[in-house]
């Protein structure tokens, strides 16, 4: 009989070569991120961290929606897979829900990645896989059902410090030992990368950091439109 979230979650993520899942109790959680699951969801016991491999960079382009918010083909798909694993959870008992994103929840995804023992934190602030480096797009759930895994003790190193992203930043917001995201998204905004462009709607972020990381391999490129050709 089942009764533990790893046989569960394991079970439902099987399917998916593009992805996979970390678990890790609420309880081995730092204290911002266990506060947040406190007013959350007060019940659950355990956070489940699924991550999908970023393979090509339109799966992580984003597009505006007409609601104010905002898509793109990874998080379509995982948000379809964490659907998948609410379902699986709740059918053998446990209540489950998923924490909303991209809306402001609060909760930063990479620090619960880094505790399930997904991966670590680089210089350039991105949660880094050990395989997949920064092209790893990351949804969590939150659920009742009980776990044995504990939060990462010592972690794995998987950057390098080799400097690449401090270099090539043009905001100037990666430092060896912090990362300053006012000032990364303050260059952003003056660049207009919030204002949707074309009839598609892209939101054109900046991702030279993780594009310079050389931690996995770079996504494959875009097919360029003609608007973008001649945006270029």
């Amino acid at each position: 009989m089942v009764s533990n979230c790893e046989d569960i979650a394991k079970a439902v993520i099987n399917p998916f070569a593009c992805c996979d899942v970390w678990i890790v109790s609420i309880k081995d959680l730092d204290v911002r991120e266990a506060g947040f699951f406190k007013g959350f969801m007060p019940k659950a016991q355990t956070v489940v961290v699924l991550g999908h491999h970023v393979v090509t960079e339109e799966e992580w382009q984003w597009y505006a929606t007409g609601d104010g918010g905002e898509h793109c083909a990874a998080d379509d798909h995982a948000a379809a897979v964490c659907d998948v694993m609410q379902q699986a959870l709740r059918a053998h008992g446990f209540s489950t829900e998923i924490v909303p994103y991209p809306r402001e929840s609060g909760l930063q995804f990479r620090f619960l990645a880094q505790a399930a023992g997904a991966g670590a934190i680089g210089t350039n602030a991105f949660l880094l896989h050990p395989e997949w480096g920064p092209w790893i797009h990351l949804r969590v759930l939150a659920t009742e059902a009980p776990t044995e895994r504990k939060k990462v003790g010592e972690r794995a190193q998987v950057c390098n410090a080799c400097g690449a992203c401090v270099a090539a930043c043009p905001a100037r917001a990666i430092k060896e030992a912090m990362f300053d995201g006012l000032r990364c998204r303050s260059h952003r905004l003056a660049k207009g990368e919030y204002i949707p462009v074309g009839p598609r709607r892209e939101l054109r972020w900046c991702a030279i950091c993780a594009q310079c990381c050389p931690i996995g391999e770079r996504p494959s490129a875009r097919a360029m439109t003609g608007e973008q050709i001649t945006a270029v």
